[in-house]
């Protein structure tokens, strides 16, 4: 990783998704959820008109492209930073709600959303009349696809552990981060 960069380092919860075809249009489809390190940009109070209120945090992961790691056989590619964009805004970002100052509890997170995701796929199977080979075929690819997810999710480890954690802890509330000095 470039030592350059002088963002905040937290872990956060990683969506991984695939581009689907013209048929489905072109939707993407979520295939897992992994605990990653993430470079955080920008942090920002969202106010709801109920007077209640949610943080949301602007992050760049280093590694998300999930399908060319499929396809290439275990290359995560080259790593993402975050770059400015002609007008000044920066890429590749993605949204979170969640900040993590360590990866047991990023992990919780995931294996928590993994566990959704699984039984809200499944769920939309078990109602129809499929058979029980079909059934057991569905349950077997999706098992097989958060197995790729988790072989991603080590290597993504290896590749960023050299990315120290930003020490300041992280909370839901209005915090103020601030990068590591190397």
């Amino acid at each position: 990783m470039n030592k350059e960069i002088n963002y905040p380092i937290k872990y956060a919860v990683l969506e991984l998704k695939e581009r689907n075809s013209y048929l489905d249009e072109y939707d993407d489809i979520t295939k897992g959820f992994i605990p990653s390190k993430c470079y955080v940009i920008e942090s920002d109070i969202i106010y709801n008109p109920d007077g209640s209120n949610k943080m949301v945090h602007i992050v760049v992961f280093p590694f998300q492209d999930i399908k060319s790691f499929k396809i290439s056989l275990g290359n995560l590619g080259k790593a993402n930073i975050p770059n400015f964009e002609e007008y000044g805004t920066i890429c590749p970002i993605n949204m979170v709600t969640d900040l993590f100052d360590n990866y047991e509890n990023a992990k919780i997170v995931t294996e928590q959303k993994n566990e959704e995701l699984k039984y809200k796929l499944l769920s939309k199977y078990t109602s129809s009349n499929l058979s029980k080979l079909s059934y057991e075929n569905y349950k077997h690819r999706i098992e097989n696809g958060l197995e790729i997810c988790y072989m991603f999710e080590q290597l993504v480890q290896i590749e960023t552990e050299n990315m120290g954690i930003s020490e300041e802890p992280t909370t839901n509330k209005l915090n103020i981060l601030k990068p590591i000095r190397k």
